[in-house]
This record gives structure tokens, sequence and C-alpha cells, in this order.
């Protein structure tokens, strides 16, 4: 038996979606803008014993010394940051705050890279050529 009552359509507004959409998308490309430069590669090593720890990064990011030069980091930013060989045992500091220093006395020639463990993003290398 069929109903005489004609068939029901029920449409729901919808909402706003693409605006929505937009809005996130907008807000996740903000999330990705950075003051830092864009990274180029690799820049050379340069001369000295000194390195700042300046807006989480080494400046310089590479430095070249003589074995059995003394090398210090200075912090500079606001944070704590630690100075450790990637290699594990060349050298480590413990974490040090804005305005002290880490010292290491270059040994054997090599590259060192090394990394903040506390910011694992910043990265730095230390490479010591014979006397």
């Amino acid at each position: 038996m069929r109903s005489s009552s004609p068939a029901r359509r029920i449409v729901l507004a919808r909402p706003p979606v693409r605006a929505a959409g937009c809005a996130l998308l907008l807000g996740a490309l903000a999330a990705c803008v950075s003051d830092r430069p864009a990274a180029t590669g690799p820049e050379p090593p340069v001369s000295g014993d000194a390195v700042s720890i300046k807006n989480f990064a080494y400046v310089p990011p590479s430095l070249s010394v003589a074995s059995g030069t003394t090398v210090t980091w200075t912090n500079t930013d606001q944070e704590q940051h630690t100075v450790s060989s990637d290699d594990g045992h060349t050298f480590a500091s413990s974490a040090f705050g804005p305005g002290q220093t880490f010292q290491f006395t270059a040994g054997a020639p090599g590259t060192y890279p090394y990394t903040c463990r506390i910011h694992p993003f910043m990265h730095g290398t230390l490479t010591v050529t014979a006397q």
C-alpha cells in the first residue's frame, strides 16, 4: 500500500567548509614561516677559537682550528644549551646558561660534528688540523 503523502527531502545547511579549510591552511603555513635564512648548503669552516650560541644556532656553524687550540663556546641566548660531539666521547658539556661558556682543547686532527642535546636541531662542526 502506498502512502499518499509526498516524499520529503531533508536538506541540511552546509557550514562554510571552504572558509574554514582556507583558514586552517593559512594558519599551518604561517607556522612554517621562520625569520632564519634558508640553508643553502654547508658553510666553509671559519678560523678562530670562539663560537657564539645565538638565536638557537652555533655561530659560526663550522670552525677550523689547529690541534692544541682551546675553543670557547659562549651562550648568548636566554635558554640553556649544550655542546656535545656526535661521536659521544670527544667532548660534551653539561647544560650552560646565558652568559656562560664551555671550553674544549682540540686534540687529534679530524672533523667533529656536534649537537645541542637540549635542542637537537642545533648543529655545528669543529675541524681540527695538524699544527
